[in-house]
């Protein structure tokens, strides 16, 4: 099958689109992670909670692809410090599943950890003029009606 202009454009276009995301994610403060640091993984928990409210571990394990193993350890690392991060509970509706609530602390680290990286993105925005602001913020916009808000796979 041969590849049309159109599907080049695309593909160059998400290209540019992962190299971009991950520059982002490079210029984002991240130091050495000091013990009770958030690890990406838990920080990705805690936002589909952020999102969610309550979720089942499975369906957290689901979105974030990691296998049950390590599923157990985000969940442990989230729940085991001196402040837990999140709660775990068994399902009032099905005593096979565990539901996963983020508690004030899980709340404030992830807020913690938004923060941070937000303000790297918006040193590299401020360089933009107002123009081009407002045409990434259309685009964005644009793109974010096709993507739609975070969701659980198949849910």
């Amino acid at each position: 099958m041969v590849a049309t202009g159109t599907e080049i454009q695309v593909h160059e276009l998400a290209q540019h689109l992962f190299d971009l995301v991950t520059h982002f994610c490079l210029v984002s403060p991240r130091g050495r992670r000091r013990s009770g640091d958030l690890k990406e993984v838990e920080f990705l928990t805690l936002s589909l909670l952020h999102h969610h409210q309550t979720l089942i571990v499975g369906d957290i394990q689901r979105q974030l692809g990691v296998l049950p193993a390590q599923m157990s350890r985000i969940i442990r690392s989230l729940e085991d410090r001196e402040h837990p991060l999140i709660t775990c509970r068994i399902n009032p509706h099905d005593k096979r599943k565990i539901d996963v609530t983020l508690t004030p602390e899980g709340m404030a680290a992830f807020r913690d950890y938004q923060s941070a990286r937000l303000g790297g993105i918006c040193n590299l925005l401020s360089k933009l003029s107002e123009e081009d602001r407002e045409d990434l913020q259309r685009l964005l916009s644009k793109l974010h009606d096709v993507v739609g808000p975070p969701a659980l796979l198949g849910g």
